[in-house]
């Protein structure tokens, strides 16, 4: 069977520790209307040539560094020699701004890119609030990277703006479908891809009509069938995860999950009362 492949495994020690301090004081250091020319003065200050966005609760950072990235093939691309420092000197900033600042922040977008590879982008998007509970240890620390999203893109060559990138607000619900698709498939592999049960490819989820919609991907090994007892596995770890992670946001907002199994056709729709059963 083929292994998945993730880039960007071995990043959870760095991704914890970096920049998570920050003070509390009765005043703010960093006043919400100053909060991107702020933090647009300290990353210069760090010889980083980036751009800030501030929109609404979510603020971006794009910005280019050279050895961030690498190429794996023609469509593949995965963190560089110089990542750690890429990421570190932009996160002790960001963190000190925005843990210092009274403006209603909620979530914030690294776009980082290396100019060796026009085209190539790294994203990371974090919830604030899981940087605050990390740093004061109510996360540990594979919890803490679950709950960050990474995403390697290859676009067309024309550079993206923050503009463009990030049209306007993140939302939560948008938030928790991407982290919950990637924790679905990671605990699918985990449970069904390392026991040599099923293919499991990548995951997709959204927030529509009030609904979380999960698709999986999860296919049984060439020249095989699923079972009835494997669909059921497959659908009850998927709800476990969907239950547990909604449940420690404490996010209520949706009426029901949906999950869709493509291979198979099946669909299993529980409304939110009945999540309880697998938390």
């Amino acid at each position: 069977m083929r292994s998945p492949r993730d880039p960007l495994r071995g990043l959870v020690g760095l991704l914890l520790c970096a920049g998570l301090g920050g003070g509390c004081n009765s005043q703010p250091t960093y006043p919400k209307e100053r909060l991107a020319e702020s933090l647009q003065r300290l990353l210069t200050q760090e010889h980083l040539n980036a751009s800030v966005r501030f929109v609404e609760h979510t603020v971006a950072v794009q910005y280019e560094y050279p050895g961030a990235l690498i190429q794996i093939d023609a469509h593949q691309f995965g963190v560089g020699p110089a990542f750690d420092e890429a990421i570190r000197k932009v996160l002790f900033p960001l963190h000190r701004v925005l843990l210092s600042s009274d403006a209603p922040v909620d979530f914030y977008v690294l776009l980082m890119s290396d100019p060796k590879f026009p085209g190539a982008y790294l994203t990371m998007v974090r919830y604030l609030d899981d940087v605050r509970r990390a740093n004061a240890n109510m996360l540990d620390t594979p919890e803490m990277f679950a709950r960050t999203l990474f995403e390697l893109n290859l676009v067309d060559s024309r550079p993206l703006t923050l503009d463009q990138y990030l049209p306007r607000d993140i939302l939560m619900e948008e938030f928790l479908s991407w982290q919950l698709a990637r924790r679905i498939q990671a605990k699918l592999t985990e449970e069904l891809y390392a026991a040599g049960v099923a293919e499991v490819g990548r995951c997709a989820g959204e927030f529509r009509n009030k609904e979380f919609v999960f698709t999986l991907n999860v296919t049984p090994p060439s020249g095989t069938a699923f079972d009835d007892a494997t669909i059921r596995r497959i659908f009850e770890t998927s709800t476990n995860q969907i239950a547990q992670v909604l449940s420690s946001y404490r996010f209520h907002s949706f009426d029901a999950i949906r999950l869709i199994h493509p291979s198979t056709g099946r669909h299993l729709v529980l409304p939110k009362a009945r999540l309880d059963v697998f938390r």
